[in-house]
């Protein structure tokens, strides 16, 4: 079972007694997590509680505020249910000031974009990008660093759970091996789905206004070779780029396989890992990763529920 910590309104921090239940969602492409605990009615938590923490063993899992406490009264009793989003849902909540950066730095972002959130970077090379980066009323602070890791790296940051901005989108250190023949973390369940009617074969683009749509991006997943599905980008028009069809084929391809398992415990901690799966029936399934995980937690036990899916290469 994870130990939870709440956070008071005078900065104290105390470890929560008796937890009824537990469910934490991590999703890569998702960039808050979500936390969800119940507990027996405490007034003091209601009135006083405004952020939380939960460890397995030493390692930190979930730190953010309190979004929701509600107070839950039926036959049975009386309940506090606690509802949290970690760190980066500061990045989502609050609005970045509109300005133009030239060159910026992942320093610079760090400092104007994530310190004030409690967000650090997982590491640092202080190389510059080099282009503008406009800030247009309303963006958010996410998007602004959206914005850059998409410009600086080609990918998408993630936050993890105890506070760090990974900016290039690297994966955890480490492989999560699972099997059902004892040999890794055993699961109970497993469903995978080749959803082929997700694929795209093809993207054709066009860069000039008087040209046609003369270049093609294809889907190099092997999968795609038994699919005709074909999309479009107006270059010229729509001030998009290469990356803009990469990126279809890519989201497509993501969207396109999952692989569910089911497991005894506590897994949190694979999330974002490289995975192996040795399973009787398919097989050696290599270059996956955790994508997304459930964990929930009762009176019944603990269940961790992991979606794994592939690494695709930018064309597939």
């Amino acid at each position: 079972m994870l130990r939870f910590f709440l956070t008071d309104k005078n900065g104290r921090e105390a470890e929560l007694g008796q937890v009824l239940t537990v469910e934490l969602d991590r999703d890569i492409r998702v960039p808050a997590d979500s936390l969800t605990l119940t507990c027996l009615y405490d007034g003091d938590i209601r009135e006083n509680a405004v952020a939380v923490k939960a460890y397995r063993d030493e390692l930190l899992l979930f730190s953010g505020k309190l979004d929701d406490i509600a107070v839950i009264k039926q036959a049975g009793g009386v309940i506090l249910r606690l509802s949290a989003r970690s760190l980066a849902a500061g990045l989502l909540d609050n609005e970045a000031e509109p300005l133009t950066y030239n060159n910026p730095t992942d320093g610079l972002i760090e400092s104007r974009h994530l310190a004030p959130f409690g967000i650090r970077l997982s590491k640092r090379d202080n190389i510059p990008c080099y282009d503008a980066l406009k800030i247009n009323k309303g963006a958010s602070h996410w998007q602004v660093l959206l914005q850059f890791c998409r410009s600086r790296y080609g990918c998408e940051p993630r936050i993890t759970g105890d506070g760090r901005a990974v900016l290039d989108g690297a994966r955890e250190e480490g492989t999560a091996v699972f099997s059902d023949r004892g040999a890794g973390i055993p699961y109970y369940i497993l469903k995978e789905n080749n959803r082929r009617h997700r694929l795209l074969s093809q993207v054709r683009l066009k860069y000039l206004q008087a040209a046609g749509y003369g270049s093609v991006l294809r889907n190099t997943n092997p999968e795609a070779a038994f699919v005709d599905r074909v999309r479009y980008v107006n270059a010229a028009a729509d001030k998009t780029t290469l990356e803009t069809a990469r990126q279809m084929l890519r989201t497509a391809n993501q969207k396109s396989y999952t692989l569910r398992l089911c497991c005894v415990g506590c897994r949190a901690d694979v999330f974002a890992k490289a995975a192996v799966v040795e399973d009787s029936v398919l097989g050696r399934l290599e270059g996956l990763y955790a994508e997304k995980i459930r964990y929930t937690a009762n009176s019944r036990g603990e269940r961790t529920e992991i979606t794994l899916n592939k690494e695709w290469n930018e064309c597939g």
